[in-house]
């Protein structure tokens, strides 16, 4: 262990306190019924599997998959929502090594499969929680890790950037279009062409990096056509899916490949342009197909935010006890980027 990682692992234990594991109950927003709001309940904390971690959450981000759930399909009730978190480590099961992970460590994790991120506690298998590196903020963690791993995936595995490649990417509310921009603009120097539904994030996303937007309309196809001399650009990204999909995709050039990036918000993709490739990305399915290569995506996000080469955009901050509000206030689409719950607040 190297003087660096000892030194980072003894600050990170000196704020781990006992009276974190040892509560009785902690505070939970539960959906009961499909469609009505969130409740506040207190849960008392299950037992641990082997390889399972209790993270004190800190910070949970409340993402357009949450509301989506809540509102449509949650699977079995009493449910908690939320898969995008960072805190500390409270406890671990008899599995984990200290080498995986200490007590008192500062995480991030993503809770893919079974959430409960809405929470002042929440478990995860080992292999869903990442050190956070360096002087990286939790906040920003708990903002960076999903969206900004699914374009890193994307534009390093699937697909080959070059500098100055033109790349169209759809930006709506939710904050995966707005991270994807990051990742093709600051790590791969592409030419970001923005789609975007309001110029407020329009402007939003020229500052993130891309160098034009285009508006959703009925003209968006001639303008991205336009702009790219007729010829499209060989890889189109959305990540806002529904009525916008088939559009975006026929901006696509010839041998391109389209990104579908939603995949939680529509049943059917639509038929590619002719001599074109589509893709559904997923991290939630990268995990299990390959899951060292889903941790080596997200620990290379977490790095590239710690080293300032990509950063988070926060649109607003909420308390536990407001969670609804952070809940219509997405569903508004007011939102310009991410939305964070504060367990602490």
């Amino acid at each position: 262990m190297n003087k660096l990682f000892t030194r980072l692992i003894s600050r990170s234990l000196n704020s781990y306190s006992k009276t974190d594991k040892l509560a009785s109950t902690y505070k939970a927003a539960v959906l009961t019924e499909i469609g009505k709001p969130l409740e506040i309940q207190e849960k008392k904390p299950t037992s641990l599997k082997p390889t399972q971690v209790r993270v004190r959450v800190v910070y949970c981000s409340v993402n357009s998959v949450d509301v989506h759930k809540f509102k449509h399909e949650s699977g079995d009730l009493p449910f908690i929502p939320g898969y995008e978190l960072a805190g500390e480590v409270i406890e671990r099961g008899k599995d984990v090594k200290n080498e995986q992970v200490m007590n008192g460590e500062r995480v991030v994790g993503l809770s893919l499969s079974t959430f409960g991120g809405f929470a002042e506690q929440c478990v995860l298998d080992i292999n869903d929680i990442w050190r956070i590196p360096g002087d990286l903020e939790r906040k920003d963690a708990a903002v960076i890790a999903y969206g900004h791993s699914t374009a890193l995936f994307t534009f390093s595995k699937l697909a080959t950037i070059k500098e100055k490649d033109r790349v169209i990417i759809s930006a709506g509310p939710a904050g995966m279009g707005l991270a994807a921009v990051d990742i093709a603009a600051n790590v791969y120097r592409a030419q970001v062409i923005g789609l975007v539904d309001t110029e407020e994030r329009g402007e939003l996303v020229r500052q993130r990096g891309a160098f034009e937007t285009v508006s959703f309309s009925d003209k968006l196809v001639k303008q991205c056509m336009k702009i790219t001399e007729n010829k499209g650009t060989s890889i189109v990204y959305d990540a806002t899916g529904e009525k916008m999909m088939e559009s975006i995709g026929s901006c696509v050039s010839v041998g391109g490949k389209i990104f579908h990036a939603a995949p939680y918000f529509y049943k059917t993709v639509p038929t590619p342009k002719c001599h074109s490739f589509v893709s559904v990305v997923s991290l939630k399915e990268l995990r299990l197909q390959n899951n060292h290569l889903y941790r080596t995506i997200v620990n290379d996000t977490l790095q590239l935010a710690s080293d300032n080469i990509i950063g988070a955009h926060l649109s607003a901050k909420y308390n536990l006890a407001q969670v609804n509000d952070a809940i219509k206030y997405i569903d508004e689409r007011k939102c310009t980027g991410k939305v964070l719950i504060h367990m602490d607040s």
